[in-house]
Formats: structure tokens, sequence, C-alpha cells
């Protein structure tokens, strides 16, 4: 018997349509769309691309304010912002012209050991016998100096020390001949004034570098006035000690080794005066060692030259030093 004619027909399987034929068909329209707006419009300021991305960057940006140009010098002021206060031009102090310094005046620094034709004897020795009493009566309220406890004011107590070493001048000529010449020389002030004398005159030059300069130039102009010396400061020391000791510094070798072991300004400032002392014994034909300064000047012209900015003077003692080299020329070869 046949059951395949009762058997019901087998239902047609349908095909599921994939949802990417879909999204692709969109997407196909969508691109359409766009490409035949962007024909019609592309004559059409309205929409170019330029403005549109200018209109949305100015939805999304902060708003911000534009410094003031150079040219205009205006200042852009935001809705609901005070207006900020103009700045006023600066204005010269009284008494001030526009572009002068209102630095006050300073006088400038006596020249050292230049001549003061200006002044009578009286009136030079006044100032600079003034001016060394001055430096005492400050010496006396420093406390450096009362930690060495003298037992005098400091004035009463360098005129012993002056008087000392004038009464044992160092030798100059001749040095060379034994070595305990060079030994005594090099030793000289140690011998004669003591070890505490030598560390309260180098405490001075320590502590008083912005005076000593001047104050040993009121010295040197002192020299030529012996009367002045004596009757102001209690001084009387003939003209040969100062010789003597400006050879000894210049000329011999114990003079030269002391000096190397003092500071560089120091040196200098003795080496100067000790040149003007031979100079002073050359016009007063009082030279009896016979030193010969002209390698003195050209040495102490390049160590101040190269080396003396330190110097509060140091352009009296460059112009006073070429002077000095065009007095003394040196010899022909």
């Amino acid at each position: 018997m046949d059951y395949s004619e009762n058997d019901p027909a087998p239902r047609p399987r349908r095909r599921k349509r994939s949802p990417w034929k879909f999204f692709l068909l969109l997407l196909l329209i969508l691109a359409l769309l766009v490409g035949a707006f962007a024909f019609v419009t592309r004559n059409d300021p309205r929409f170019s691309l330029n403005r549109l991305i200018d209109r949305s960057d100015r939805h999304t940006a902060s708003p911000t304010v534009q410094p003031p140009s150079a040219d205009t010098a205006k200042t852009v002021v935001m809705p609901g912002q005070t207006p900020p206060a103009q700045d006023e031009p600066a204005t010269a102090e009284p008494g001030t012209a526009p572009g002068e310094d209102n630095k006050p005046a300073v006088a400038e620094a006596d020249d050292g050991a230049g001549e003061d034709s200006g002044l009578t004897e009286e009136e030079l020795c006044s100032r600079e016998s003034a001016k060394l009493e001055a430096f005492y009566t400050h010496l006396d309220q420093q406390p450096y100096i009362k930690s060495f406890k003298l037992t005098q004011p400091s004035r009463e107590h360098f005129s012993g020390l002056f008087r000392k070493l004038a009464a044992q001048p160092p030798i100059v000529s001749r040095e060379t001949d034994d070595l305990y010449t060079i030994l005594k020389n090099t030793a000289h002030f140690f011998r004669v004034i003591g070890k505490d004398n030598i560390l309260l005159i180098k405490g001075i030059l320590d502590q008083e570098k912005e005076s000593y300069e001047d104050i040993v130039a009121s010295l040197y102009r002192l020299t030529g006035h012996p009367d002045c010396l004596q009757s102001r400061l209690g001084l009387q020391i003939p003209e040969s000690v100062y010789y003597d000791y400006s050879g000894f510094f210049l000329n011999t070798m114990g003079g030269r080794l002391y000096l190397f072991r003092r500071d560089s300004k120091s040196r200098m400032i003795v080496n100067y005066y000790a040149i003007l002392v031979v100079d002073r014994a050359n016009q007063n034909g009082t030279n009896s060692h016979g030193i010969d300064i002209r390698p003195a000047i050209s040495s102490l012209i390049s160590d101040i030259e190269s080396g003396g900015a330190q110097l509060k003077l140091r352009e009296t003692y460059l112009d006073q030093l070429y002077a000095l080299k065009e007095k003394y020329p040196e010899p022909v070869q």
C-alpha cells in the first residue's frame, strides 16, 4: 500500500534576508544625496567649507579679548567688563630734566700726590695735617684697634713708630756683600718695630682699604714740608730717611722680598711713592746711592695697567708715571 499520497507536501524554506544589504543600500542613498547637494551648492558662498568651519568654531570656542595693536593703541572691552584705567605717561621728578641722571653729585677724589699750586704752604699744611688727625681720631674709635690694647692714642703710638724707623734705617748700598746683611734687611721691620706693630699695620691696611690711599698721599705731601710735619704732628724726620727707605724698597733684595709678601695694592702704592722720593732726590742732587728708577717706572706702569683696578687714584698714578717715563727716557740701544 502506497502511503506517499497521504503525506503532506513539504513547506518551501524561506531565505533570510541579510541586514547588511539594507545598510549598504541606505549608505548609498545618503551618499547620492550628499553628492547631489554638494553639486547644487558648489557656487553658493553660504555653504562654503571655510564658512561652515568658522561657524562651528564660534559656537565651541570661548570668547577671548584680543590685545590692542601697536598701530591703533585701542583696548578691546568685552560686554559687562569695566574699561581698564589708562596708564599715565611717566613724568620726570621735580628738578630733573628728562633723560638726566637723578644721582647726587659726588665730589672727585683728591689727586693723591699732585701739586697744589693754588694753595699756600700754610693752607696745604692745615689741610693735609687735618686729614691725618681725623684719621687718627677715627682709628681710636675702631674695635679692631682697641683689641691691640695700645697704651696711648694712635697718633702718639704711630709717631713713636716713625721715630724708631727713622733712627734705624735699612742698608741700601752693598747689601749683597754678605748673607747677614740680606737677612737683616729682610727682617728689618720685625727687628725695629716688632711683631705686634706689624700685625697692627696689616690690620689697618685690611680694614681701611677705602681711605688709606688718601692718607698716604697726605703723608707724602707733608714730607715736602718738614716744618709743618714737626709743628702739627711732632715728627722731625730728615729727607735722607725717606730716601733710604725708598731705595730699600726699590733696589734691595730684602726690601723687594718684603713687598712681595704684601698684597698687590699696598705693593704698588709703596713703589709709587718710593719712585717719587727718588725723583725728588734727583731734583735736589741727593741721589747718593745712584738709584736708577727707570726700570721701576716701567714695571710699575705695567703692574697698574694690568692689575691696578682696585686703586682709587689709579689714573693719577699713571699720569705721573708716564710723565716720569718721558723725563727719564730709556737709553738708545
